[in-house]
């Protein structure tokens, strides 16, 4: 006897993290640029001489900060 099928569950698609937002890369704050193709985005950090740079990362990789800042 054959059942009705389950339905299936979908799995919720990531969202783009949002231009201009604050985000955790590993051990560095950054910033969200722009999206990119491919679930990335660009983000901009700081690196340990003070200079800025842009990089492309995927969103998965991104997580919101933690606690405070500063």
């Amino acid at each position: 006897m054959t059942g009705s099928p389950r339905p299936r569950r979908r799995r919720k698609a990531p969202a783009c993290p949002p231009i201009g937002a604050l985000m955790r890369y590993g051990e560095r704050t950054v910033r969200v640029i722009a999206e990119a193709s491919g679930q990335r985005v660009i983000i901009e950090s700081v690196d340990e001489d003070g200079r800025t740079f842009r990089s492309t990362v995927k969103w998965a990789s991104l997580a919101a900060p933690e606690g405070q800042l500063f």
